[in-house]
């Protein structure tokens, strides 16, 4: 095709510009007449519009700004080798989730490929999980990585695994330890039981719950005896529930707990194996 250029020269001494052909269409140089809208057609495209308010457009501007940051973060974060998938979603009736390499987004200022992975479903006959394992096992990294997980699945943003598919919750608890200076009027295990029923109370069947090192602030058989009650309210409920402890004599009690209460929701025991020295595990 042709391009814009020069002539051999004009009588002004300029070189004169020549325009290329725009094809078989006519004369390039002939003005395109468009009828401009009649003052009552520009009145009614002006009219639909009159009501359109600003402030509607303007309220998005934050719901899309943390659209737009988290796919940037994330394509980064892609770039460099970590791992994401867009999740799928479940029936929340079923109270399920299944994980396929699923890891912790805390990990992400290490090697990709040193971080370890895990598979982890919840379904009827693995609703709650007891996580036992050695110290710096990993245990509150995997409890962590459920919970990050479901945030960011039900925020819209893909998730930290190879695939994610879960029932929506309709609430995610935590129950971790408190700072000292919060336990001062009950104490500590007086603190984390009150704690503990108050969550207890507000939740229900598709209700997820995560329990970090809960009723160890006591003496091994007292924190035993409160953990054994508390896990077989949580079965009843039939919520989703990691509950990590070192109290490895509550994962020897599956059996007695599966068959106590009325729900029909089933207890499984976990064990985080350490990889190296820094805690990344394995379940």
């Amino acid at each position: 095709g042709s391009s814009l250029g020069s002539s051999s020269g004009s009588s002004s001494g300029e070189p004169a510009q020549t325009l290329a052909p725009l094809g078989d269409a006519g004369n390039p140089f002939e003005p395109v007449v468009v009828n401009p809208p009649t003052p009552r057609k520009l009145k009614q495209i002006l009219s639909r519009h009159v009501n359109v308010s600003t402030q509607v457009i303007a309220g998005l501007i934050p719901e899309l700004t943390y659209y737009i940051r988290w796919a940037e973060y994330i394509e980064k974060l892609q770039a460099k080798g970590y791992t994401f998938c867009k999740p799928e979603v479940l029936l929340s009736e079923e109270r399920e989730m299944q994980a396929k390499g699923i890891y912790n987004l805390k990990l992400t200022k290490e090697d990709p490929s040193a971080i370890v992975t895990n598979d982890l479903d919840f379904d009827r006959e693995h609703r709650i999980y007891i996580l036992t394992g050695a110290n710096r096992g990993g245990k509150t990294t995997i409890t962590q990585a459920v919970g990050i997980a479901f945030v960011m699945a039900h925020g819209g943003i893909y998730a930290p695994a190879e695939h994610f598919a879960f029932s929506p919750a309709d609430c995610i608890f935590t129950h971790f330890p408190a700072d000292e200076n919060k336990t001062m009027d009950l104490g500590r295990l007086g603190e984390e039981s009150k704690r503990f029923r108050d969550i207890f109370l507000a939740a229900g069947p598709k209700s997820l719950f995560l329990l970090n090192e809960s009723f160890s602030t006591t003496s091994f058989e007292e924190g035993f005896y409160i953990a054994y009650d508390a896990v077989r309210a949580l079965r009843d409920l039939g919520a989703r529930t990691i509950y990590n402890t070192h109290m490895h004599k509550l994962a020897r009690k599956l059996d007695e707990l599966n068959t106590e209460g009325s729900g029909d929701s089933l207890v499984s025991s976990l064990v985080a194996e350490a990889e190296d020295e820094i805690g990344r595990a394995h379940v």
